[in-house]
């Protein structure tokens, strides 16, 4: 099951925009934004199918991030 939601891809296509949403169907999904046009399924799905694409790479960079934090000290002067 995948760890995107709805949310995270209205927020990907819609950055700040109003709605509320009920579960993580479009069918839950109550637009609320007066100056943001609605995205349709298509593109909320679209958007969904990239941002689980990129997770991994997101993960890997956090791991790598989180390494390179632990061992700075034995590198900086």
């Amino acid at each position: 099951m995948s760890n995107i939601r709805i949310s995270d891809a209205l927020q990907a296509l819609r950055p700040n925009s109003e709605y509320s949403i009920t579960g993580n169907a479009y069918s839950g999904l109550n637009w609320l934004d007066k100056s943001q046009t609605q995205p349709t399924e298509e593109e909320i799905n679209a958007k969904v199918i990239e941002l689980e694409a990129e997770e991994p790479f997101k993960l890997l960079r956090q791991e790598r991030n989180k390494k390179l934090a632990e061992t700075d000290w034995t590198q900086l002067k």
